[in-house]
């Protein structure tokens, strides 16, 4: 990150650590903390790209310590298999996509998800709507993936609404995560947006990840089903704040 002053530096590893933190808790977090806070200092495509990589980490990791969760899950298969097909499609189109159309409609949808379930408490997506639209969460999502690196937003609301047990939730996220990670890292190398410097900086920043995501996992387990519920609420509302954010000011 060539350019950047050591306070810059410090900023971007701490919004690392923090999002690793969250994510180790709730298996969402990490790019929505960490790419907002990056890219004013190196530009998005910059931290997309650094990013990628430990998104494989990350979430394979997960993946493993919550393996137990499979059968616990419901729609992982078309969410993913449709997920890996919008992923290469938002990665080629990484350079030239305004995304803020896009964003401003997941706002809404965000928005009028929270209003339902503070409305409802008990709401729940029944299995015979997932079925339906689980190919097109998981196309869309995907694209956020490749085209934005931050494909939590869409899929920590989705999942959310299944009321899922905490760990086969951030199961479910990890496994979508993971497999659009790897995708989207393919797809940069293939397309040319990894250099040789990129590649150090992107490994350089597993180093506070791989310190605060057990931490995050271990913090998690001291909550109740109730109280996840709420804190992967309250997540869901900052991404909608954040992604609102990028809207008014042209970020996004």
């Amino acid at each position: 990150m060539s350019g950047t002053s050591p306070l810059d530096l410090a900023v971007i590893v701490a919004a690392i650590a923090v999002g690793a933190f969250i994510k180790g808790a709730t298996g969402g977090g990490l790019p929505q903390v960490a790419i907002p806070v990056m890219a004013p200092f190196i530009g998005v495509e910059h931290a997309v790209v650094l990013m990628a990589i430990p998104g494989i980490v990350s979430n394979g990791w997960l993946v493993r310590s919550h393996r137990a969760e499979l059968s616990r899950t419901r729609d992982l298969p078309a969410l993913v298999a449709t997920s890996i097909v919008g992923a290469v499609i938002g990665t080629v189109a990484l350079k030239s996509l305004d995304g803020r159309a896009l964003s401003a409609a997941l706002v809404v949808v965000i928005v009028a998800y929270i209003v339902i379930v503070l409305v409802h408490p008990g709401f729940r997506l029944p299995p015979r709507f997932t079925r339906v639209a689980s190919p097109p969460v998981g196309l869309v999502a995907g694209g956020l993936q490749g085209s934005t690196g931050i494909s939590g937003p869409l899929l920590t609301t989705y999942l959310h609404g299944y009321q899922l047990l905490p760990r086969a939730y951030v199961f479910s996220l990890a496994v979508l995560f993971c497999v659009g990670a790897v995708v989207q890292t393919v797809t940069l190398a293939v397309v040319g947006l990894y250099t040789g410097s990129r590649l150090v900086e992107s490994l350089l920043t597993l180093i506070p990840i791989v310190l605060f995501l057990p931490a995050g996992s271990w913090a998690a387990k001291r909550l109740s089903r109730e109280t996840f519920q709420r804190v992967t609420l309250v997540l869901v509302a900052a991404s909608a704040l954040s992604l609102l954010h990028d809207v008014l000011t042209g970020t996004s």
